[in-house]
């Protein structure tokens, strides 16, 4: 820790340069800064915001001198590792960690000239812009002995390894296949200079949405480019870090907790600058130098080995948020606060690296990804501040259930017993899925609503291979279809017919493809029948009836009269002021009747509703359901039905809006993860809004 002299010592410095301008070549007073014995804390309480503008303002010369010099102080050690200086290395780290974003903010004269522009009157390695330099030397202090590895990482490597295995910071890709002994040093090390890069590519935050350009900053294409120093062995070592991180500790309760920070710290670090350096030049390259290595590097990982660490370590981690939320001894699990990070990994995984994605459907428990991703949805869905959590989860399972052996997976039985309030069920992940998804419906709020059509999407993706479904999912599957035909719904928005379309797939599906197995929603159809009636004989004068009747709810809803919702009812959707409400006409109800894929139902209602019926008569209207039920599977409806439907399978297709919502999340993951010290300044982010509640 700093003592407290060299705190105030920091003080009377940063009062002399916002008072004076001093010149470069006061020697004594520049190494007096880089010499001081300070924290990262101190120089983040003592250097605001407000105090980097001011110099920006006020003495632009200062803010040359001192970006110059903590930049040649880090290339001066990166090129010459003498321990003793470490100490400097760290205050430069710090000064810049804490400057950078204020220096980005801005895109004017001054920041463009101090960052990228090249005095030719300097020594050769000062004709590279400063920016240029800063990005290298933080690649290069990540792996500088002594510093962020042991002393010996580079020494008597052979000529054939891919990476220098010694090091890396964890075992796993790359050939290390022992943990290196603990070191809170080098971890104190590496985490500080991990903010560093994350300050120095923090550029996206600084655009708007309606201008941002994946491929803009210039501080990221150094970053990413083919020649930044020690590229593969830095996305080995940070996905190490995180994949081979377990947070049981010492695997007994409270191990976790046993344990210092540090290695907490640098696997929630390292997991945000590897999605930050992932990120970069997400949309199509504009020209042929349009690259990112990091890209490139992950999507050619390859073999059975790599592909089981990376996906049981960002799995393990995944559940760990339940499991810890689950022991018998409450808090004796630590969890991890860097889960959103891991679901932007496993994204970013099984977006760029196709046989990666493959593996995890064909050789291991997907099922695993699962379970987590429905329970952060289901926590996070009535949260405003974690709606971008609930997204991420759903664009994972839509990804997956584009692909067969994903929705096969699902019929796993489910016996896990998560910390939720969740009905009991007792089936598949499939059923999990659909329980989940109808809760995220009906109690998630108006803010869900632009994710319904994909959480119908995954339902119906997954749905012709979900071979029985419980009773629960299945009451919840048609309780979703009456919801979605009420006037509540149907009449709010013209086009709301097309939830409806996707729920009668979603039936049609495990009608023709799983009947044997799926007596209860069967049975949860014909029960129902009257909705189905309803929707088939639709006329124009009643669907306007129903609209008229909607929006006197609607109008009683704005003077404070309509009641509170359900958990089954969903609220009544918002229409935005002025919205003229949406009202039926004869061409709406056309293409509404050539939309809904009605006859496979309506026939299935036809032959079945009257035996049911009769069935029931005859027992005296005392039968009890298991007989029903059996009666349901001994039916055969072939022959009764049409032909079955080819199966359609929806796969999800990245566009240039989803690209730009990912980089919007993730930057917004790691300005909520790093406000301790806090290293950007809300109010001056314009990617994103920062409300402070």
């Amino acid at each position: 820790m700093g003592g407290s002299n060299s705190k105030a010592d920091l003080a009377d410095i940063l009062v002399a340069l916002a008072q004076n301008d001093v010149s470069p070549d006061a020697h004594d007073f520049w190494d007096e800064l880089w010499k001081l014995d300070t924290t990262a804390e101190d120089v983040f309480e003592l250097i605001t915001p407000e105090d980097v503008r001011h110099l920006r303002r006020e003495r632009p010369e200062n803010v040359v001198t001192l970006f110059t010099q903590a930049t040649a102080q880090l290339c001066q050690i990166v090129h010459t590792p003498v321990p003793m200086y470490f100490g400097q290395a760290l205050n430069c780290v710090r000064v810049l960690t804490r400057i950078l974003p204020f220096l980005l903010e801005e895109h004017d004269e001054f920041s463009e000239k101090l960052c990228w522009g090249i005095d030719s009157t300097e020594d050769d390695e000062a004709a590279e812009p400063l920016a240029r330099l800063v990005v290298h030397a933080t690649l290069h202090l990540l792996f500088l002995p002594g510093f962020t590895v042991d002393a010996s990482a580079f020494e008597d490597e052979p000529d054939d390894a891919l990476v220098p295995s010694r090091a890396l910071w964890a075992p796993g890709l790359g050939g290390l296949d022992a943990r290196p002994a603990a070191s809170l040093a080098l971890d104190r090390n590496r985490a500080e200079v991990l903010r560093l890069l994350l300050a120095a590519s923090c550029e996206p935050l600084y655009s708007s949405a309606e201008t941002f350009d994946p491929w803009a900053s210039r501080w990221l294409r150094a970053a990413t480019a083919r020649d930044a120093p020690n590229a593969k062995l830095l996305l080995y070592a940070l996905l190490n870090s995180v994949c081979a991180y377990d947070p049981t500790g010492l695997g007994v309760p409270y191990g976790g907790h046993l344990a210092s920070d540090a290695p907490a710290t640098v696997v929630a670090l390292a997991a945000q600058a590897l999605v930050v350096l992932l990120d970069y030049g997400g949309g199509a390259p504009k020209t042929t130098e349009d690259i990112n290595v990091f890209r490139e590097l992950l999507a050619s990982i390859s073999g059975g080995d790599n592909f089981d660490f990376l996906f049981l370590g960002l799995a393990r981690l995944l559940n760990n948020v339940h499991e810890a939320l689950n022991t018998t001894l409450p808090g004796s699990l630590a969890q991890i606060e860097c889960y959103q990070e891991i679901l932007i990994l496993v994204w970013k995984l099984v977006e760029l690296n196709e046989n990666f994605a493959k593996h995890i459907l064909t050789e291991c428990d997907v099922c695993r990804i699962v379970v987590p991703c429905c329970f952060l949805a289901h926590q996070s869905r009535k949260d405003p501040s974690r709606v971008g959590l609930v997204h991420i989860c759903t664009f994972i399972l839509l990804k997956l259930s584009g692909e067969r052996q994903f929705s096969v997976a699902l019929n796993k039985p489910f016996d896990e017993k998560l910390p939720t309030d969740l009905p009991r069920f007792e089936g598949t992940h499939a059923d999990l899925v659909v329980v989940v998804l109808h809760r995220m419906v009906v109690s998630g709020g108006d803010r869900l609503q632009p994710l319904y059509n994909c959480f119908l999407t995954v339902l119906c993706n997954v749905s012709p291979y979900a071979r029985s479904l419980s009773l629960v999912a299945a009451v919840k599957l048609v309780s979703l279809f009456e919801l979605f035909t009420s006037p509540r719904i149907l009449y709010a928005a013209e086009g709301n017919q097309g939830h409806v379309a996707l729920l009668l797939e979603i039936f049609n599906n495990l009608i023709q493809y799983q009947y044997g197995g799926n007596s209860h929603l069967i049975y949860a159809i014909v029960r129902r029948k009257s909705v189905f009636d309803a929707l088939d004989k639709l006329t124009l004068p009643g669907a306007i009836a129903a609209a008229v009747e909607r929006e006197a709810q609607r109008a009683a809803l704005r003077k404070g009269e309509e009641h509170t919702p359900s958990e089954e009812e969903a609220p009544l959707p918002r229409v935005a002021p002025g919205t003229a409400a949406f009202l039926p006409s004869a061409e709406w109800l056309r293409r509404v009747k050539a939309e809904l894929p009605l006859s496979t139902i309506m026939r299935l209602l036809h032959h079945l509703a009257p035996q049911i019926e009769e069935l029931i008569a005859r027992a005296d209207y005392s039968l009890d359901e298991e007989a029903i039920l059996g009666f349901i599977r001994s039916t055969t409806m072939v022959g009764l039905l049409p032909v079955p439907h080819a199966i359609v399978v929806r796969k999800y297709q990245p566009n240039t809006f989803t690209s730009l919502w990912f980089t919007a999340f993730l930057w917004g993951v790691v300005f909520l993860q790093n406000q301790a010290p806090p290293l950007f300044d809300g109010p001056a982010i314009r990617l994103f809004t920062v409300s402070v509640v």
